[in-house]
């Protein structure tokens, strides 16, 4: 069977990027907090970083990076935009004081391949998560090609506002997988109660 690749250029990024899946684990909801893997293939010949924007109004922390082919990790710091662009990793419409991971590739892109890597990180972000009377609500709109979300343990879905493919895991967790197929971001809006 042949590679799907999907090529997406994000609002004032530079490189490109293919194969992105991002995976949602959500903690427990008073936490507001959510771990993320993020699988993603740098495909622009000869860059040696990768910059991964970290969103507004959500706070970082537990960031790891690993070459995907290799399983090494590597080394990251967190740069602004006025630095990523004199990096020449971003064109000149990026807000100077935006947020990126700068991630250090093992050798540069080489022409005509990629390289894959795997960014792990934790996000807490009280208006994209949260607790509410009946459970939980994680609210987030999503700009890539595939996304998964995962309950926490013990909570069943009570709605999705965009559609997903809704299965279980073999430890009883709540998995939601979704294809954004817009041009834009996904707006997903997940609801859902603890299990009595």
């Amino acid at each position: 069977m042949g590679k799907i690749l999907m090529l997406v250029l994000l609002p004032g990024l530079a490189l490109w990027a293919a194969d992105e899946m991002t995976v949602y684990d959500l903690l427990a909801p008073g936490t507001h907090s959510f771990d993320i893997v993020y699988d993603v293939s740098a495909t622009t010949a000869g860059a040696a970083y990768f910059f991964n924007p970290i969103r507004g109004g959500s706070t970082v922390s537990k960031e790891r990076v690993v070459d995907r082919a290799s399983g090494k990790p590597l080394s990251f710091t967190i740069v602004d935009g006025k630095t990523a662009k004199a990096s020449g990793g971003m064109d000149a419409s990026t807000p100077d004081d935006a947020q990126f991971l700068r991630v250090a590739l093992a050798r540069p892109v080489p022409k005509g391949a990629e390289t894959r890597i795997r960014i792990y990180k934790t996000y807490t972000d009280g208006a994209s998560y949260s607790a509410s009377a009946a459970g939980l609500v994680f609210e987030r709109p999503l700009g890539i090609k595939r996304n998964v979300v995962i309950l926490p343990k013990g909570y069943e879905l009570t709605g999705s506002a965009s559609p997903a493919i809704v299965s279980t895991d073999a430890d009883g967790r709540v998995r939601l997988s979704f294809v954004n197929d817009r041009d834009d971001r996904l707006p997903v809006r997940i609801t859902a109660r603890r299990l009595p």
